[in-house]
């Protein structure tokens, strides 16, 4: 018995050693915008909606014109093609170019709209889903903050025990010397006292757990002083009135509340318009092409001509009338090609090409591919519609469950309340009793017991009751307040 006052009490100081002035009490509203912001799996889902969205712009960019420069720079020796000429030579040489492409789509057939509509609705469910993990997360959380308060209570509750039994036993002892009672109820409420002091180490060691369970939501560091801050009457929370309440109601103002739903929709609409991108396949494409180019060789020898004049030479004679003239060929000139080297600017300017045109792609046979890309995007569209469905069959379930969970609770709650009204009337007159020697020390001892676990019962019943309303307000307004 010494050794579990002892780990009482060391519990008590270790526990209190979180709880000194530099404690942290937080609020629901705190925790839950805290994991929001800074949950692990939330930034995950968040970098995955950033990448939907990359996705969606890149595809709207995809309708610009491409626009490519190779530039190009070598050295060729053995025998080898001049890029300038395209005759083969045989020395050594060095060699550059200097290219630009470029093309644009005129028409796809609606591909590329319907792509960009499609990477547009993933985007906006990526973005859903997040939304979807966030509140998720928020509802654990508030499932942890209530824990820890249903624990904190637990520990004050049996902490009372503790000190009844403590009391009963420091009474008794003296009854038991003064000889009003036997040495019996005295071993019976050293063994209650052990057993209550047990009882109050399972109830810290749970309410240290629960609040590391609310660290790890909030990725807050273990070390990290943190206490929750109760309201100032759990009892007087405000909370749904069942009796004017329908769940049929809270459903269809859900379906179009919750990110499930939404996301869903989104991923439906996505699915359809990528079945009609991959249709589109189907249809010829017309694109617009264009380029730049030029070359410089070493090599190179730039022709050029130079006019050369003939003068007239005899070529002969010829007599008329007796007198002999001499005929001389007429002056005659000719253009000589030369070649010389070019330099660099005068080559590029030389061998300066440019093309333009429009491309005609008409799909014929490609193995198939097309028609197996439509039957896939089918199947994907039939699938995400059938998941949508499902969803939505599985909140509305979980709506009425949890309606029905929540009624329960609250008769359960009612119910505990008068348990524990009649229990601490038996204890009264117990107590009493016991203190006239009129009943034995098991006797009382079992009407202690059975107080003490309908408070324990009204506690887990008022808490339930609790969580599952705020399930309810969750599914219908998406708030998470106490």
């Amino acid at each position: 018995m010494n050794r579990i006052k002892a780990v009482v009490l060391l519990l008590g100081v270790a526990f209190g050693l979180g709880s000194g002035s530099a404690q942290q009490y937080w609020t629901l509203e705190r925790c839950v915008q805290y994991a929001r912001d800074h949950n692990i799996q939330i930034k995950q889902s968040a970098l995955q909606a950033r990448l939907a969205r990359l996705t969606m712009q890149q595809s709207q960019m995809a309708r610009l014109p491409t626009l490519n420069a190779s530039p190009e720079y070598g050295y060729d020796f053995g025998r080898s093609v001049d890029p300038t000429s395209n005759q083969f030579v045989n020395n050594q040489l060095t060699f550059s170019s200097l290219s630009m492409n470029f093309g644009l789509n005129l028409f796809t057939w609606f591909q590329q709209v319907n792509t960009i509509a499609a990477n547009k609705y993933a985007a906006s469910a990526s973005d859903a889903l997040l939304e979807k993990l966030k509140n998720d997360v928020s509802l654990n959380v508030a499932t942890a903050y209530l824990l820890i308060l249903s624990n904190k209570e637990q520990v004050e509750t049996d902490q009372q025990q503790v000190n009844l039994s403590s009391a009963q036993l420091a009474n008794t002892r003296k009854q038991v010397q003064a000889g009003y009672l036997p040495e019996s109820n005295q071993a019976d409420l050293e063994a209650q006292q052990a057993k209550d002091s047990a009882t109050l180490i399972t109830a810290r060691n749970n309410l240290i757990m629960s609040v590391l369970q609310m660290k790890a939501l909030l990725n807050l560091d273990f070390s990290t002083a943190f206490d929750v801050e109760a309201p100032e009457n759990i009892d007087s929370i405000p909370l749904l009135d069942l009796a004017v309440e329908n769940p049929q109601t809270i459903y269809d103002q859900a379906i179009s509340e919750q990110p499930l739903m939404i996301a869903d929709s989104f991923t439906v609409r996505a699915a359809a318009r990528q079945l009609r991108a991959a249709r589109g396949a189907y249809y010829p494409s017309l694109s617009l092409f264009g380029g730049l180019g030029t070359s410089y060789s070493s090599t190179y020898l730039r022709p050029s001509e130079t006019l050369i004049t003939y003068p007239a030479v005899p070529i002969g004679s010829v007599t008329v009338g007796g007198n002999t003239y001499v005929v001389n060929s007429l002056p005659q000139q000719t253009m000589s090609p030369q070649y010389s080297k070019a330099a660099l600017p005068t080559q590029l300017g030389d061998n300066f090409r440019q093309n333009i045109g429009i491309a005609l792609n008409i799909p014929i046979l490609n193995g198939w591919q097309t028609r197996t890309n439509v039957q896939r995007a089918k199947i994907a569209l039939l699938n995400d519609q059938l998941t949508f469905d499902q969803d939505r069959l599985t909140l509305k379930q979980n709506i009425f469950q949890a309606f029905e969970d929540a009624k329960g609770a609250l008769e359960n709650y009612n119910a505990s309340k008068v348990t524990l009204a009649d229990s601490q009337t038996a204890y009264d007159f117990a107590n009493r009793r016991y203190n006239l020697g009129l009943i034995n020390s098991v006797d009382f001892l079992t009407t202690q017991n059975n107080l003490f676990a309908a408070k324990t019962n009204l506690l887990t019943a008022k808490y339930t009751y609790i969580f599952k309303v705020k399930l309810l307000e969750f599914y219908k307004n998406l708030r998470l307040t106490l």
